[in-house]
């Protein structure tokens, strides 16, 4: 449906007052119809009350009467069963092909409201509904932002189930190739990810008790043990630093050993971060078997899981951020907003998913309960939404509009929209 009166029937958003023929019978709408476009906009098996009658038929919808008569003759069949012609511009009287006068609906509204509902379903401006959702009640806010989160959970486990496919069914390696996307935080999240699918996990696992042998594959796997990723400046440095060449050894010899192809050390490029501390912070978490569906479970608060994720560097990475670099002061855990992003797009996700999977409703609901107890995130979107006077309380807002930006506002989806809705009823009922 791309126009304001088939949206405007569809919902039956036509005010109580207005529902009279143009004869001055009174319609009550028992079933819009199914919608069928055949040049006219036709809604099919439709279930009306005219006056005393009720009727069952097709309703056909046009911007003005003498459309009727241009189509007529072309679709006699379509026309035959007609029991409404609901019109906006004018109200001709419009006749059966055998002669009969049909009951005639004329809907009014503004013209400019069409222009902004055609403009948001076919071009790249959004619908004017900002003020509407920040004047929403509470409860009526709290129920579209809800039925908004459970579509992003959904959406979101739907990519879960393809990973843990990927991964031969294995949920932990799911978490884990999840959780290495993540720590890309957004700008290198394709890269990790691409890393992330070239680890051998099981060959990982023989050597899970031994760190540099899990670093050296973790490290040789993303093309960082090549001399020709290190800045110049610190090549020298690199080229004689024993645990360096520990590395490339011990990854030489892994990669012969199972047959492993790093990715091209070129995919680090987007972004000023470099990877390496990223990279040292997963291969932590992996020798010290802390990540681990198991272990996600069995947290009961957000303070539990943010401590699973604050791992402090260790051995070389402790005074480093880059192979040869010049030794910092040291090295930090990750702060709360960055454990809190990982809890909200790694851990309730996989959680849910899981939950799901099991047929365990405890742990879908201990999903959303760290999302309504997390705080909001903070990023182009939500301070889009707050400056239009949205109220954001915690991570499960700011995903449900994170959800109705990527997936209504930017797709032009209005007419599927809750928002666009109240805006659109509140203009016609006005």
């Amino acid at each position: 449906m791309n126009t304001l009166m088939q949206y405007i029937w569809a919902n039956k958003l036509v005010p109580q007052r207005e529902l009279v023929t143009t004869n001055g019978d009174i319609i009550d709408i028992i079933n819009t119809g199914q919608y069928s476009s055949c040049g006219a906009s036709v809604f099919r098996n439709a279930k009306i009350k005219i006056g005393e009658s009720t009727w069952s038929g097709n309703v056909v919808l046009h911007d003005k009467s003498s459309d009727w008569e241009k189509e007529l003759h072309n679709k006699k069949s379509t026309y035959d069963n007609v029991i409404l012609h609901v019109t906006h511009y004018d109200d001709i009287e419009t006749i059966r092909p055998h002669g009969e006068s049909i009951p005639q609906l004329h809907i009014k509204y503004p013209n400019q409201l069409e222009k902004e509902f055609y403009d948001a379903v076919n071009e790249n401006i959004a619908l004017p509904c900002c003020n509407t959702i920040a004047e929403m009640s509470k409860i009526e806010l709290h129920c579209n932002l809800s039925r908004l989160l459970v579509e992003r959970i959904e959406e979101k486990a739907e990519r879960i189930k393809n990973i843990y496919s990927l991964c031969d069914k294995r949920w932990d390696d799911a978490l884990f190739r999840l959780l290495a996307r993540n720590f890309g935080f957004g700008i290198q999240s394709c890269a990790f990810e691409a890393w992330a699918s070239t680890l051998n996990m099981q060959a990982l696992a023989k050597h899970r008790n031994n760190k540099l042998q899990v670093e050296a594959i973790f490290f040789g796997q993303a093309g960082l043990l090549e001399d020709s990723t290190i800045p110049a400046y610190y090549l020298s440095e690199a080229q004689n630093c024993k645990y360096y060449n520990d590395l490339k050894r011990e990854y030489k010899f892994l990669a012969n050993k199972f047959n492993l192809q790093s990715v091209d050390a070129n995919i680090w490029n987007k972004g000023s971060y470099t990877p390496h501390l990223r990279i040292a912070r997963l291969a932590t978490l992996y020798a010290k078997n802390s990540i681990s569906l198991s272990s996600l479970a069995n947290c009961n608060t957000l303070q539990e899981l943010r401590h699973i994720f604050q791992v402090q560097p260790e051995g070389y990475w402790r005074y480093h951020l880059i192979f040869g670099g010049t030794e910092t002061s040291g090295t930090s855990v990750l702060k709360n907003n960055q454990a809190d992003l990982l809890i909200i797009n790694t851990v309730a996700p996989i959680l849910y998913t899981y939950g799901k999977h099991r047929n365990d409703a405890r742990l879908c609901e201990k999903a959303e309960d760290f999302l309504h107890n997390l705080p909001n995130e903070n990023n182009n979107i939500i301070r889009y939404w707050s400056q239009m006077g949205v109220n954001i309380n915690c991570a499960a807002d700011s995903q449900a509009l994170i959800h109705l930006r990527n997936n209504y506002c930017n797709k032009h989806k209005c007419a599927e929209c809750r928002f666009a809705y109240a805006y659109l009823k509140e203009k016609i009922r006005a």
